[in-house]
Parts: structure tokens; sequence; C-alpha cells
């Protein structure tokens, strides 16, 4: 599922600076980091607005509801200037947004988020796309970053409940529907119970697919937007996609997809590792 690489999705399979069964950063140079292991962000803006410098700056401003560019170097000279310039012309396009923060690996003031972050040996400058949440959505190595894509990174409202979710540790239910689909409170209903079975490690999240601000998702799930009737997306913990229900599904079949554990990145791992 190709298409699926720059969603919630696009970075819950591998560390930021490597693919899916490699961690060393030879191989992540040969990649755009666009990538992050659920284990390594698990830091919401509720944690670490408890820290001073960068992470305190971080926690302010997705406290206003915005997201973050923040840009990674390690020394000062024309990359990192560049990698700032990218994220200056991203920002243009989303000024309302999103905020532009610079993070210094060299500096021990920054170690628990290089940590947190799993950023020792990665490709450097980079530029890391932070929700709203404070989440880690997506990354870009300079070789890689443009204004539209970072920009593009920015996870819509329905994007950050999903990333919020796998942050969490749960399986997510994502039901695609249109307001006048006749069987869309049934899809809610046995997602709902379903998370319930779960002793609600899972999340519903509801994806009206005529939202304009969803546009996105809508496409990287392959969603028809033509249907006549609601769909059911099971995502499991580690943020694969494990299969495509209509409403009529039981509450069972749902429990199980959503539960169900992948080897790899195979079988439609949702961070579509190549």
């Amino acid at each position: 599922m190709k298409l699926i690489q720059t969603i919630i999705l696009s970075m819950l399979c591998t560390p930021i600076m490597a693919s899916c069964n490699n961690s060393k950063a030879t191989n992540a140079d040969n990649q755009a980091v666009s990538k992050t292991s659920t284990s390594a962000v698990q830091a919401t803006s509720k944690e670490i607005s408890k820290e001073k410098g960068v992470a305190g700056q971080i926690a302010s401003v997705t406290k206003k509801g915005k997201a973050v560019f923040l840009v990674v170097f390690n020394k000062k000279g024309a990359d990192k200037d560049k990698a700032i310039s990218i994220a200056k012309k991203a920002l243009a396009k989303k000024s309302n947004s999103a905020e532009i923060i610079e993070l210094n690996t060299t500096e021990a003031s920054n170690n628990d988020l290089i940590t947190k972050f799993s950023l020792a040996g990665a490709p450097l400058p980079l530029i890391i796309v932070m929700d709203k949440n404070g989440i880690p959505a997506g990354g870009l190595k300079l070789a890689e970053a443009t204004p539209d894509a970072l920009a593009d990174m920015i996870p819509s409202p329905k994007n950050s409940e999903v990333i919020k979710a796998l942050n969490e540790k749960k399986a997510v239910f994502i039901i695609a529907y249109k307001e006048k689909m006749i069987e869309k409170k049934k899809a809610i209903t046995n997602c709902i119970n379903a998370a319930k079975v779960m002793k609600n490690e899972a999340a519903v999240v509801l994806l009206n697919t005529d939202n304009k601000a969803e546009k996105l998702l809508i496409s990287n799930l392959q969603i028809d937007i033509n249907s006549t009737e609601p769909a059911i997306y099971t995502v499991n913990k580690s943020g694969q996609i494990t299969g495509t229900f209509t409403p009529k599904t039981s509450i069972a079949q749902l429990t199980v997809a959503a539960s169900k554990v992948m080897s790899g990145c195979g079988g439609g791992c949702a961070s579509g590792c190549n």
C-alpha cells in the first residue's frame, strides 16, 4: 500500500533513521527519513511539558494546537541554514497551524529528546514534523525535504487522532462514511462495542469522506468515495492495516482483525516500508 507512506501511519513501523529491519545510520542515509517507531514516539505533549529547553518549546507550541517543524542539526552552516529556509517556506503554506523549532544534537540539554526520538546516528540535518499533540508524524532529511512535502506531512485532525491512538499503544477502527449513509450508526456501534471488548485498548475514528480537510488521508487509505455504505478499516497497535470491513461485520471479527499481529512490515504495513 504505497500511498499509505505519508499518513498516520507513515512513521509507525521503523526507527526514524532506518528501514524496517536495519537501524544502522548508513542504511538511513540512503532513504528519506519518513518513519519512526511507536516505541520512539512515546512522548506526548503532556509528558514533555514538564521539561525545559526545546522540549518546553514543543509543549508550548502544541498547547496552542499547532504542529511543529523540528529542524534537527549538529552543526551550524550552509546545510542547517538551508533546512531552516525550507522549513520557513513550508511554514508560509501553513502559517496558522505550525511553528519552527530548532534542536541542536550537540547540546547536552537535548539528550533526552535525542534518545526519545531515536536521533543518534540519524543523517543530519533533518526536519521532523510533529502533530498538534507533540507526536512525530513524519520527517525528511535535507536532500529529500521540500516545502510542499513538509506542509503535506502536517496531519489532518483525523490523522492526528489515529497517530495519538497508536502512540498510546491502541488499535484503531477507522470508519469511512458519508452523513446520509443508512448503516453509519450500525458501523459506529459495532466499532464502539468492539473497542469495549478489547478493554478500551482500541480507539474509534470517524472519517467523513466529504470532509475536504481529510482529502490526503482519504486518498492514502484508498477509500472509495463513491461507495454507498461505510467502510471499516482495522489498524493494529503497530500501525498495520489488517483489514477492511462492512457494517455487517461481527464484533468478534473486528476484534480479531484489530488484534492481529503481523510480522515485519508485510501484509499492508501502514508505514509503507519498501
